[in-house]
């Protein structure tokens, strides 16, 4: 295969996604399915956060086919940087006047990648790691952030209990619930709630701003503006429900694109460095180069560093000072603002002719 471009390494990158959003949604559907409504109530009554992740079942065994997409995306890089990394025929003979003329054909170092090596099994148990902790953290945030909302409105713990984990549908499913999305995510759910449910014909009628609603469901909020009423809280759990229902798909969405690329560059990097550990590549004979997506959705900062240039394991430098291996990398400290939903690319060139020279001279 022959070196990929960036456009290239982004449609694999979606191709790897739908498995990624599909395991999170999966997990968090079956996180509400799961639940005890009444047993979350009664720990919400006490104010026992921690223990309705428990019975939620936030931990590394529910999101444990995430962590397999996660491997799967990273196998998938690994291959492509072995396939795009070309093999490189030594010669065995003496140098004579300055050339080299082979007896017979000479031995092809060709690249090969080793799943069990120490360092990607390491960047695998500890991607995984990170991003379940993140997950659950998010989730912590949360729950804390509905059972207080709920006491300043002064709804009982089994409506919050609900709010948390959703209400039981046609389907006989339950929907609806702020479990799995993020803490800001969450925010606008009680927002919207409290916007419909006050009766005041501006703050309801914010309600039409919301990019993520369910648009069907508008005719319910726009007569309740005309009768001067709130919406009837049946109504907004069920306009709420929605609304969130869409934002969790959102996340899963975000989730898929930036573990995607981040576990894509992740494997390709191993790749590289496994041929490098091996002896078959000189470090200082790969340049990297950084390549942004050139769109209106690229970060201005990831325009900046589009074309920078470092030798293999050199960092990258972002001009917030953030330090990256590759795009989507956090194993040197970048945040979230440099890699969630990150879509650069990074590129190897490799310097065959000094390869080749470097195999004559120590062969």
């Amino acid at each position: 295969m022959a070196k990929l471009t960036s456009r290239e390494l982004e449609l694999l990158a979606r191709r790897l996604e739908p498995e990624l959003r599909k395991a999170f949604v999966q997990a968090i559907v079956a996180a509400r399915n799961d639940a005890a409504v009444q047993a979350i109530a009664e720990l919400l009554r006490a104010g026992r956060v921690e223990q309705v992740l428990v019975a939620l079942g936030m931990d590394a065994a529910r999101f444990s086919p995430l962590a397999e997409a996660v491997r799967s995306a990273f196998v998938a890089g690994a291959r492509a940087g072995v396939q795009e990394i070309p093999p490189v025929r030594l010669s065995l003979d003496p140098i004579i006047t300055g050339s080299y003329r082979p007896r017979s054909p000479s031995p092809v170092l060709r690249a090969s990648f080793d799943l069990r090596n120490p360092a990607a099994e390491r960047w695998l148990a500890t991607n995984s790691s990170r991003l379940v902790t993140e997950i659950i953290e998010s989730q912590r945030q949360v729950i804390r952030g509905v059972l207080q909302q709920g006491m300043i409105a002064g709804r009982n713990p089994r409506q919050t209990a609900l709010d948390i984990v959703g209400r039981v549908g046609e389907t006989g499913r339950r929907s609806g619930g702020v479990v799995g999305l993020t803490s800001q995510q969450s925010q606008y759910v009680t927002n919207m709630r409290a916007q419909l449910a006050s009766g005041d014909p501006k703050a309801m009628a914010a309600y039409f701003d919301r990019q993520r609603r369910d648009k069907r469901l508008d005719g319910i909020v726009k007569r309740a503006i005309a009768a001067g009423k709130p919406v009837s809280q049946a109504d907004i759990d069920k306009i709420a429900g929605r609304y969130a229902d869409r934002l969790l798909a959102l996340r899963g969405e975000m989730i898929a694109r930036t573990e995607s690329i981040a576990s894509l560059n992740a494997g390709r990097e191993e790749a590289y460095r496994q041929q490098i550990e091996a002896g078959k590549l000189a470090p200082e004979n790969v340049e990297c180069t950084w390549s942004d997506t050139n769109d209106r959705r690229t970060r201005h900062s990831h325009r900046a560093m589009n074309g920078q240039k470092r030798m293999f394991g050199e960092p990258f430098q972002a001009p917030s000072g953030a330090l990256l291996n590759y795009p989507g990398d956090t194993s040197l400290g970048a945040g979230a603002e440099e890699t969630v939903g990150c879509r650069c690319m990074k590129q190897y060139r490799i310097n065959m002719a000094a390869e080749v020279l470097r195999g004559q001279q120590v062969r």
